[in-house]
């Protein structure tokens, strides 16, 4: 059984009293990080739930630059996908259509994987323009302040990059936690589209769309399904959203 069942009687109330707590400090509060704001010249991929499929299988397109913000009109063009996991709650496999039919016996082998939950994290198994040293898990950890909540993960490089609750921006952070002499570079973004999926902004020279979008994906299951800014698979927002379950 996931860790994240058995503390349930004990985690939504924990998370809906973290919430209600920072509410009034993050109005009250005067400190305002250095942000430094994302570059026009950025790529953009629709991550859009496959029609019949509920959210078991989500299909990445390439917008080629807006003019596509739903994807190409054929559905076979897309670049990734995401597949629900049967065997672990809150766990998708992402796989890549120009990498097809490794394994053994022909079959389609996973590029990444991405579980949400207390455990969040992200496996990055094959990203051609990624260096080696990336290949491996990023584990997703949760930060609160007083502006704002966070899902936050560190790259070989060290750095430390977050999503944000509000305004859904992807941001590389230096000087972590040091008030105002923290800078916040954007280098992404989250765009919804609706129950139907979401659109994502990233800048590639700062980090492989692999990882973008498998963290991308982990919040948009967790960490923004949730009205409370906290603990999304504890206390989800609508039911028509991504159900925090397997197959």
């Amino acid at each position: 059984m996931p860790v994240e069942l058995v503390l349930y009687p004990i985690m939504r109330p924990l998370v809906t009293a973290k919430a209600v707590l920072f509410h009034p400090h993050r109005r009250a509060s005067r400190y305002v990080p250095n942000i430094i704001e994302m570059p026009e010249s950025v790529s953009e991929y629709a991550v859009l739930k496959r029609f019949g499929s509920g959210s078991k299988t989500f299909d990445v397109y390439d917008t080629e630059g807006g003019r596509y913000p739903v994807g190409p009109s054929d559905p076979s063009k897309s670049l990734f996908w995401f597949t629900r996991s049967r065997a672990v709650k809150g766990a998708y496999r992402m796989f890549s259509s120009d990498i097809r039919g490794t394994g053994e016996n022909g079959e389609d082998e996973p590029v990444a994987t991405v579980r949400a939950g207390l455990r969040s994290n992200v496996l990055l198994i094959r990203a051609p323009t990624a260096p080696a040293a990336e290949l491996g898990w990023h584990v997703i950890s949760l930060r609160v302040d007083a502006n704002d909540s966070y899902r936050m993960f560190t790259m070989a490089n060290g750095v430390t990059y977050q999503w944000t609750m509000r305004g859904k921006w992807l941001e590389k952070v230096v000087n972590l936690g040091n008030k105002e002499s923290e800078v916040r570079i954007r280098i992404g973004r989250v765009v919804p589209n609706g129950d139907r999926g979401f659109t994502l902004q990233i800048d590639e020279s700062e980090m492989p769309r692999e990882l973008a979008l498998g963290s991308a994906l982990c919040s948009y299951i967790d960490q923004w399904n949730t009205n409370i800014e906290i603990g999304g698979i504890y206390y989800a927002r609508q039911a028509g959203g991504v159900r925090w379950k397997r197959d």
